[in-house]
């Protein structure tokens, strides 16, 4: 595999530099959240389902957040403000709303799972559980995050600032518009934001092979000039970020088996 070369380097330094935030600004989406209505024990996050909330998560997501905390990188320390400050909801794959747990079926059709079986996701020993963390590490819908259990804690926060880059560039929404450009577009630069945080875990990896592999795309019909320049804004998740995004404005739409 070859490594990234130096034209995604400068294209990097370019998107950076449009994005970085204005001393002085903070994080605001137009007051979308305090930072505290969906908070337990004093967590430092807000979870999707507050009340399946355990010790042991919050630890492990701490763990991860100590990680973002000492990573002197701005990246780093704007994934962990736009956590802290609850733009993004965090919890894990069991905690899945009724919604998201539809969309998580649709996306994986060979695990054979119906709607039913979100019931038995907090059962121990959950074999729809662990059919689901065998295949995300992550997943993302509007502002909500999913982890799988597990993860060590330099992974786990790579993770987050994979997923928080989904959420800022409304991800489960462009992801869908010109198919496969697009899923490789959104995936690239998110596996791109992630190795600026772990860059050990990606040493000589092409992140184009990589993505076009693991998402089973057709390189054929990605465009060429994509593939060429893939690096495309957004990448830190700033104040412009959160403001362009609007994640209060966002729309749910039920799917039928949850309405």
């Amino acid at each position: 595999m070859q490594p990234l070369v130096v034209m995604r380097a400068v294209w990097l330094t370019l998107v950076l530099a449009a994005c970085t935030a204005a001393p002085g600004e903070e994080l605001d989406e137009g007051g979308s959240s305090d930072g505290k209505g969906d908070r337990a024990g004093g967590s430092r996050f807000d979870e999707v389902d507050p009340g399946h909330s355990t010790v042991t998560f919050r630890t492990y997501i701490g763990k991860a957040l100590d990680l973002l905390a000492e990573h002197d990188t701005e990246l780093a320390t704007l994934t962990l403000r736009s956590i802290e400050s609850g733009l993004v909801k965090i919890d894990e794959l069991r905690d899945l709303t009724c919604a998201d747990f539809e969309r998580v079926r649709a996306d994986l059709p060979d695990a054979g799972l119906v709607p039913a079986d979100r019931a038995t996701l907090h059962e121990r020993g959950s074999d729809v559980a662990e059919a689901i963390e065998n295949e995300l590490d992550g997943y993302m819908w509007s502002n909500r995050i999913y982890v799988s259990r597990g993860q060590p804690a330099l992974r786990l926060a790579a993770t987050l600032v994979h997923e928080v880059n989904h959420v800022i560039n409304r991800s489960e929404v462009g992801y869908y518009d010109d198919l496969p450009t697009s899923a490789f577009i959104h995936e690239y630069r998110s596996f791109y934001a992630e190795s600026l945080f772990d860059p050990e875990e990606y040493a000589g990896v092409d992140l184009v092979d990589y993505v076009i592999t693991n998402y089973e795309l057709d390189r054929s019909k990605i465009k060429a000039s994509v593939l060429a320049t893939p690096l495309t804004p957004r990448l830190l998740p700033d104040a412009r970020a959160w403001r362009a995004r609007r994640v209060g404005a966002d729309v749910e739409v039920l799917p039928p088996a949850c309405r």
